[in-house]
């Protein structure tokens, strides 16, 4: 048995799958090609960045590379999913800890320490001590009050917030679709 056959052999068998995610820098087919032959077992595809159309061709290379493979490699479209994010603000906002922010659902309510999240159900679905996670985690607010309108939060890690970063919400269910628009 030769080397190169031994290889491919090791790799139909391994559990562990190595995952790549395909955008504009690894999205030709030579690369590609070369992530498959490099071990790849499966490709991510972003499906929060590009349209459909793009997305259709990275498809269609990986499938065409598929043929000439001993070993095929599987497709994964990352659907975006719904999103709770900060509305604009006018200017950044430097967030100490130990500090008090406001959190509200008023795209109106133009207090300076405070900013807008487009989730509207946000006031009703935490409590008091919940935690709200914000630009992937730079940032995080444990919840002092609740008002009619906004959330009354301590600043427990500091941060820049910038406008529309990424909420996140440990523990809370959300009342948003699975799927959204992009997804269909």
């Amino acid at each position: 048995m030769d080397k190169q056959n031994t290889a491919s052999q090791r790799r139909t068998f391994r559990q562990t799958k190595i995952v790549c995610t395909i955008g504009p820098a690894t999205e030709s087919s030579e690369v590609i090609g070369q992530l498959a032959r490099a071990g790849m077992n499966v490709a991510r595809l972003n499906m929060s960045h590009g349209d459909h159309k793009s997305h259709l061709k990275v498809i269609r290379r990986i499938k065409n590379l598929n043929k000439k493979l001993n070993h095929p490699v599987a497709i994964l479209m990352d659907l975006q999913g719904p999103e709770i994010r900060t509305g604009e603000l006018k200017e950044n906002l430097n967030l100490g800890v130990g500090e008090i922010f406001y959190v509200t659902v008023a795209p109106d309510d133009t207090e300076e320490r405070s900013v807008h999240v487009n989730y509207e159900h946000l006031i009703n679905d935490l409590k008091i001590g919940d935690r709200i996670t914000v630009d992937s985690g730079l940032i995080n607010l444990e919840v002092l009050e609740q008002h009619e309108h906004r959330l009354r939060c301590r600043v427990l890690e500091g941060g820049t917030l910038g406008s529309r970063k990424h909420i996140n919400l440990p523990g809370i269910r959300v009342k948003l679709p699975s799927l959204t628009e992009k997804d269909h």
